[in-house]
């Protein structure tokens, strides 16, 4: 019988919790289940691609710039098909069936990233589409029983979560305008993040000097009350501030 006291124990904490911190639940669902990384996005799916309302994940900086060099569409494309699938979707099988799940694979190999992997769909509001990702490092032959043993817990704690981020969303758009406007040079350095621009690069393509780069984007994470670049990022697409992803 399989021990499901460390999935009480999660589900207890996400109800208790006053305020659900994403970090925090990534960690506690690592250690609980062995999953490698986590990856949450709540989106709205356009024509034109994925308006982001909320991006959370567990990869390092590198991992997540060199997948942005992929391009937008490419990435755009997949999630999408991550976002309309309503059941868990096999992340193996998706890359195999998409023509740019080679390339997916082969960058996630480069890195050393687990490709035995599942995106649980959950309900949105306003519109929106969202998902919890994880991958684990498993042989492909053991892969089959984790998810049978554990697909269940980590779904419902996927929607628990995902409850307690909507629930902290409530007023966003008001507090946002309350703030002081971004910027033109907040809104360049923010569309140049989200291009996948280093803060040298991003130096050199405005020429100013990177530290006048690194005060921008603090500014403007601060303003979007955003813990990172790539929160920051997500607010600015979601709120129209900067192009589309």
């Amino acid at each position: 019988m399989v021990d499901q006291t460390g999935y009480f124990e999660l589900m207890d904490w996400l109800e208790n919790e006053k305020s659900v911190q994403p970090q925090a639940f990534f960690e506690r669902m690592q250690f609980t289940f062995g999953i490698a990384n986590l990856l949450y996005i709540d989106a709205a799916v356009t024509p034109s691609g994925l308006r982001l309302h909320r991006l959370h994940h567990t990869f390092g900086p590198v991992v997540e710039r060199s997948f942005q060099m992929l391009g937008a569409p490419a990435l755009s494309r997949v999630v999408r098909s991550a976002l309309r699938s309503v059941k868990p979707l096999d992340l193996s099988v998706s890359l195999q069936s998409d023509p740019l799940g080679e390339t997916l694979g082969a960058r996630a190999r480069q890195f050393g990233l687990p490709l035995e992997g599942v995106s649980y769909p959950l309900i949105s509001q306003g519109g929106r589409s969202a998902l919890l990702a994880i991958n684990v490092e498993l042989a492909a032959r053991e892969w089959p029983q984790y998810r049978r043993i554990y697909d269940r817990d980590i779904h419902a704690l996927a929607a628990q979560f995902h409850a307690a981020m909507l629930e902290g969303t409530h007023g966003l758009q008001s507090r946002i305008v309350l703030r002081p406007p971004l910027t033109p040079r907040e809104k360049e350095t923010l569309a140049w993040t989200a291009a996948g621009k280093s803060y040298w690069e991003i130096a050199v393509i405005l020429g100013i000097s990177e530290r006048t780069v690194r005060f921008f984007m603090t500014n403007a994470r601060r303003k979007l009350n955003a813990v990172s670049n790539t929160q920051a990022v997500a607010e600015a697409v979601w709120h129209g501030l900067i192009s589309h992803l």
